[in-house]
């Protein structure tokens, strides 16, 4: 149930307790001595905030463990995110072929694990964070980074078969200058997407 409907239904439980009480002691002969009526004021008082009291606790623990579960979900998703941007800086400054396998299995990794994170949150964490634009679009950014990388990783291939020396001429390489620029140019649309996708998921917290 929503956090703001629970928290009114514990504050009308509080005002029924008071009515009630005022009602039932007050107003009614349901008792009929002082010491009785002020007996049965104090003792549906306490009964009442002790259960208002241990209500909203709860309401509030429940708030907090959902925040530290956004907060560490949202802690994953810029993990991800900042190593794909990492890994790709470092293979796009390098002056010698990596390995294009390696990089292309992390890149499929850091995608998984952002597709997996997003369909886990999408229930309870974050609802509906599939159907947001700004989780599209880091998903269609990465997406196309993957599909470069590996139109890349086929020409290197390629290469390698008919043996020509891909290591010494990579950073000259017209394919790779092709790479080099394409995926810089995702790299500046993913700066750009990636801050909006977290503002989208602060705005939950």
């Amino acid at each position: 149930m929503n956090y703001r409907v629970e928290k009114i239904l514990a504050f009308l439980f509080l005002l029924l307790v008071l009515l009630l009480t005022w009602y039932l002691f007050l107003i009614d002969d349901f008792v009929r001595t002082s010491e009785e009526r002020i007996t049965g004021v104090f003792a549906s008082l306490a009964l009442g905030f002790g259960i208002f009291q241990f209500w909203m606790h709860e309401l509030n623990a429940d708030r907090r463990k959902l925040y530290d579960q956004r907060y560490e979900s949202y802690k994953d998703f810029v993990l991800q995110i900042e190593q794909i941007s990492e890994s790709l800086h470092i293979e796009m400054i390098g002056d010698e072929i990596g390995s294009i396998h390696n990089l292309l299995s992390r890149l499929i990794n850091h995608l998984n694990r952002i597709n997996t994170t997003i369909a886990i949150s999408s229930d309870s964490l974050f609802p509906d964070l599939h159907l947001k634009s700004e989780t599209k679009s880091i998903v269609t950014i990465v997406g196309n980074i993957l599909t470069k990388t590996n139109e890349f990783r086929l020409k290197v291939e390629k290469e390698n078969r008919e043996g020509k020396e891909v290591a010494r001429d990579f950073l000259h390489s017209q394919d790779r200058m092709r790479w080099h620029n394409e995926i810089g140019e995702l790299l500046k649309e993913l700066h750009t997407s990636k801050h909006d996708l977290y503002r989208l998921l602060r705005n939950y917290f």
